[in-house]
């Protein structure tokens, strides 16, 4: 009879999975049972039904964890399998022993009787064990699944760079900028390293996500320790492609676009001012930081110099429009508004609405529900 066999579905360079193999090795000193590993990187269908949720662990086609080990299921599916093996086993020995022995033919009278030559009787093969789950693994059948070694994923082999291979969803990329937000406040707080417990407080997003956001990008952290800091910042900038220059205008040199103007709030994470542009010749020429305030009729050359990418509205709302209507023309394709005005801009140009008013809101809801 073999040996029951847990199925798991992960990826290379997932810190998750190596742990979860760990988990599994500890488990099988106490029942003894086989691991396979099934790189979802090498079937669309699975990168696509998997990728969420890795490492995903299976006994017999059920899905029985996801991201973690559960012991507790797993020693009491493998065990469950092993009865079933074992009863279906014994049904077959007991078939093949109940059918009555072949009777040789008599021989020929002139040739001297040999006895019968002893057949070897084919077994049939273990029948199936069926599997009544809730959820199944449909993609293939898992004998056919391509498998990768547990070796290869070993928590102490040194972590691929983490360069993203798909696209990230638009939740998960809102995510990682709001782990990167804290993480760089973090840094200039003189903090080296930081828990998934401590960014979930500070983020309000789930630790087990927060793990499941970073694990598909290579290996951060570990037990007891925590992220290293400045390493996760490098490496989320590297994912969310902003190592790179990003240059930024400002319209707007009142209260608003000053207050901006001044803080470190592009500047933590390497996004550059290059202009702040207004229409009030009183302001034009007049500095804010070490930049002087250039004239708004200007944009045009502006954002083609400094190969801007990003328009920033601080303006008065009536004045927004019109300003936004400038910077598409210009060739702007992302648009943070804090204006407060409704923009009507094409379809392939991205606009952002910041406003305080919007958070304040939101939590205002959980404190009077």
């Amino acid at each position: 009879m073999s040996a029951p066999e847990v199925v798991v579905f992960l990826r290379p360079g997932c810190h998750l999975c190596a742990d979860a193999l760990d988990d599994l090795d500890a488990l099988r000193a106490q029942e003894p049972f086989t691991v396979r590993t099934v790189d979802i990187e090498r079937d669309d269908r699975l990168h696509a039904r998997y990728l969420e949720r890795i490492p995903v662990i299976a006994v017999a086609g059920e899905e029985l964890c996801d991201f973690a080990v559960d012991s507790e299921r797993v020693l009491t599916a493998v065990r469950d399998l092993r009865e079933r093996l074992a009863t279906a086993s014994g049904g077959a020995r007991a078939a093949a022993a109940s059918r009555p022995a072949a009777t040789p033919a008599p021989a020929a009278a002139a040739v001297t009787a040999r006895p019968p030559e002893r057949r070897l009787e084919a077994v049939p093969p273990e029948p199936a064990v069926p599997a009544v789950a809730p959820r199944r693994i449909v993609a293939q059948p898992m004998s056919t699944l391509d498998a990768t070694p547990a070796a290869a994923l070993d928590p102490d082999e040194p972590a691929a760079d983490p360069v993203p291979e798909v696209r990230l969803g638009v939740g998960q990329a809102e995510r990682l900028s709001r782990y990167l937000q804290v993480l760089t406040q973090a840094r200039k707080m003189g903090r080296a390293t930081m828990s998934s417990q401590e960014l979930s407080a500070h983020t309000h997003v789930n630790s087990t996500q927060i793990r499941r956001d970073l694990s598909g990008f290579g290996r951060f952290g570990k037990r007891g320790v925590g992220y290293d800091v400045e390493e996760l910042v490098t490496k989320i900038r590297g994912i969310l492609h902003t190592s790179q220059h990003v240059g930024i205008v400002l319209l707007g040199a009142g209260h608003l676009g000053r207050a901006i103007a001044g803080s470190d709030v592009f500047g933590d994470h390497g996004f550059e001012i290059v202009a702040v542009l207004d229409n009030d010749p009183a302001k034009i020429g007049t500095p804010i930081g070490d930049l002087p305030i250039g004239d708004v009729r200007h944009l045009g050359e502006v954002v083609r110099e400094h190969e801007v990418v990003v328009g920033v509205i601080a303006s008065p709302a009536k004045a927004a429009q019109g300003l936004a209507d400038e910077l598409v023309e210009a060739g702007v394709q992302i648009i943070f508004n804090y204006s407060g005005s409704l923009l009507r801009t094409p379809a392939e140009v991205t606009v952002h609405t910041s406003s305080p008013a919007v958070d304040l809101l939101h939590a205002l809801y959980y404190y009077l529900a």
